[in-house]
This record gives structure tokens, C-alpha cells and sequence, in this order.
């Protein structure tokens, strides 16, 4: 058996003959098809908040004792309740007020220049904290 190349790009193996010259458009073919049938799993989550279905009518009205309020600074600096505190802290101090108060609710303020990173890791800990009355705001 040998591989004969003859003119018009025939090549002749054996008996068989096959036309070279459609190789590449079949080749380009299967690329084109493995292209437009391929899916990408695209999945955007975002954070899942529960939201309201309808606001009403005055805003409820939260005592001052029944707040915790979270500020996620620039420069990846955190503070509760006015004092430092650490990420890895955030979680045990929700745990502590809400065991003392299940009445309470977390206002996670973050500033315009802190990072989104920081505020969605202070939410997470939040949320692992097993707290439901979460109030987001942003200030400058």
C-alpha cells in the first residue's frame, strides 16, 4: 500500500481515490458547526434578597436599641456600631446581638469608594449569621 499523489490534488491510496481538495471545506464545516451548537453556561447570580412585594403606606419604624449598623469603608476597613471590627468577627458579634435581641435588625452602610467585594463578604457573613432583617445604604 502506498500513498500516490496524482494531479488536480487526487491522491490514491490503494485502490481507493479521494478528492483532497473538500478536506478543508469540511473541515471548516465541522468548526462552524461545533461553534453555533456549543452552549456556555453563562450563570449571573447576583445576591438573592427578598424583597418587599408592595411598600407600605409610612415605613416601619425601628428602634435605635433594635439596630446594628455595619459601615464597609474605603481601604477594606470595617466598622460596627462606630468601633473596628473584623470580617471574620462580623459573624460571631451578629450571632451575640441576635441572641440577645432576635428583634434586631443589621444596616450594612457601605461608602461610594469601598469595595464592592468587601460589602458583598459583609452580606455573606451576614446572611451565615442566620439574620432576616438585613437594610442596605449607601452613602458618600
Amino acid at each position: 500500500m502506498h500513498f500516490v499523489k496524482r494531479r488536480h490534488g487526487r491522491f490514491k491510496f490503494g485502490a481507493c481515490e479521494f478528492q483532497a481538495a473538500s478536506m478543508a471545506d469540511l473541515a471548516f464545516l465541522l468548526l462552524v458547526f461545533f461553534v453555533v451548537t456549543t452552549t456556555f453556561a453563562v450563570e449571573e447570580r447576583g445576591i438573592p434578597l427578598v424583597m418587599p412585594g408592595r411598600a407600605p403606606a409610612a415605613a416601619p419604624r425601628v428602634e435605635a436599641s433594635n439596630v446594628l449598623e455595619i459601615r464597609a469603608l474605603a481601604g477594606g476597613r470595617l466598622e460596627a456600631q462606630g468601633r473596628p471590627v473584623a470580617l471574620s468577627s462580623v459573624r460571631a458579634l451578629i450571632v451575640q446581638r441576635l441572641a440577645a435581641n432576635p428583634e434586631l435588625v443589621v444596616l450594612l452602610t457601605t461608602q461610594r469608594n469601598a469595595e464592592y467585594g468587601l460589602m458583598v463578604d459583609v452580606l455573606d457573613e451576614i446572611k451565615l449569621a442566620n439574620c432576616r432583617r438585613i437594610s442596605l445604604r449607601t452613602v458618600k
